[in-house]
């Protein structure tokens, strides 16, 4: 669908509505940099800002996929941002101290630290929308092309995902492609689309192409 992947040291927007497969997806990208690459695998970095990490790690194990492991044999991190944003106490290691008010600028400050030190390669934060809620107007798009930069100095290759409907403008033109993943339904049948709405730097597919979530995360049907 892409000509051979993902541009490398690019951002790239994840869209799409709860439950279509956005986290399994991201996942999916961080865990075959390492695996994929057993001679110089790519580190990988999860902002978690939707949902506890501790769970993230848990529902990951359905899938075959042992974050843990990674996490000792220090090739993925995970940085708990759901804490501090919801306002809880955490011992998960690292984290986003917990203030008065939740501060974006702290996300970032942790993400670059973390990735500085331990070379990380490919970056995911699940979710963009998460990361922004309750910052208006031009200090969000601020926020968002700051977010952007940041990651193309670090030469790190991203997914942001978002809701799918929410205002995203800025984040469909400051990214360098686009992936919208969304339900159909044809009678009674409920199913799954995965689409490239834009990617450049590299040739891909403009249809949609059907998937499901199965045993091995996202499977995608071959037209």
């Amino acid at each position: 669908m892409l000509g051979g992947g993902i541009p490398y040291g690019r951002t790239i927007l994840v869209e799409g509505p709860p439950g279509v497969g956005k986290t399994i997806l991201s996942l999916h990208f961080l865990i075959d940099g390492i695996v994929k690459n057993p001679k110089s695998p790519e580190r990988g970095l999860f902002i978690s800002l939707d949902e506890d990490p501790v769970d993230i790690i848990h529902e990951a194990s359905v899938f075959g996929w042992n974050l843990e492991k990674l996490r000792n044999l220090g090739e993925l991190f995970i940085i708990d941002s759901y804490s501090g944003r919801v306002g809880l106490r955490t011992k998960f290691v690292p984290a986003v101290p917990l203030k008065d008010s939740f501060d974006p600028e702290t996300v970032l400050d942790l993400l670059e630290k973390i990735c500085v030190e331990k070379k990380v390669k490919r970056l995911v934060v699940d979710s963009l929308s998460a990361l922004i809620d309750g910052i208006e107007g031009k200090k969000r798009s601020k926020m968002i092309m700051k977010l952007i930069s940041l990651c193309k100095r670090l030469s790190l290759t991203t997914f942001l995902t978002t809701g799918l409907g929410e205002d995203s403008g800025i984040e469909r033109y400051g990214t360098h492609g686009v992936i919208r993943m969304s339900y159909s339904r044809d009678g009674n049948k409920t199913g799954r689309m995965l689409e490239i709405v834009k990617m450049r730097e590299t040739p891909h597919y403009m249809g949609n192409i059907p998937y499901n979530i199965g045993k091995d995360g996202i499977e995608l049907e071959i037209l």
